[in-house]
């Protein structure tokens, strides 16, 4: 299809969603045909909207359509074929990973690009990065952000990365441990300790003084 080559090619960032109008559903097919006279879609395969034959043409049989989602789910699980995604989509910072089994670096657009092609969740990379981890996550991976020159990026001095929802840092007492932990926000928090966000925030706002479920701290840093 057009716009599937044209996405691949000139990258999703270049492309955007726009509502024209809202209007009843009675005038959608005459409203859908003034904009087609108006703008002349080149991205539209069928140029009659409304059309009861809409989709004809393009009928596959049932083994047809399952030869091309069995081919399209092995190509998006495909490291290369994410990579490539990745490459086409960058915004400027990017994730580098490496395996340290194999020795091997891959080159992500985002987070959740890499985290999707190492079937992972996202927020083991976010904890990586933001906690200053050394430990490869599941013995297998370490991550570092990176520019598009590939100079390597402190998430915390450099004003190109976006951390978190909050950029204010929290200090976390455990009263049992005497461990402090500090993280890069109250949404780290919440999901390393595996609590939620909107508690954490209240006990900070009403200045509380008393540990939290009888066992940490928490503080501005």
């Amino acid at each position: 299809m057009p716009i599937h080559r044209s996405l691949l090619k000139h990258g999703y960032q270049n492309f955007s969603l726009t509502i024209l109008e809202f209007c009843d559903i009675d005038s959608l097919v005459s409203r859908e045909k003034h904009y087609f006279d108006v703008y002349s879609p080149e991205y539209n395969i069928l140029k009659t909207p409304g059309s009861p034959n809409r989709g004809k043409g393009w009928t596959h049989s049932e083994a047809a359509v399952e030869k091309i989602r069995t081919a399209a789910n092995k190509r998006m699980e495909s490291p290369e074929y994410l990579a490539k995604m990745s490459i086409d989509q960058t915004s400027g910072v990017k994730v580098e990973v490496t395996d340290v089994e194999t020795q091997t670096t891959t080159t992500y657009h985002a987070i959740r690009a890499a985290a999707r092609a190492l079937s992972i969740d996202k927020r083991y990379i976010e904890h990586y990065i933001y906690l200053n981890q050394d430990k490869p996550v599941l013995d297998k991976y370490t991550f570092k952000l990176i520019s598009s020159d590939g100079e390597i990026l402190n998430p915390f001095n450099d004003p190109s990365v976006k951390v978190q929802k909050s950029s204010k840092k929290i200090e976390v007492t455990n009263v049992e441990t005497k461990e402090v932990t500090l993280y890069p926000s109250i949404g780290a928090a919440a999901r390393a300790l595996g609590y939620r966000q909107p508690s954490i925030s209240l006990y900070l706002k009403e200045n509380r003084t008393k540990p939290f479920k009888g066992l940490y701290l928490f503080k501005w840093a």
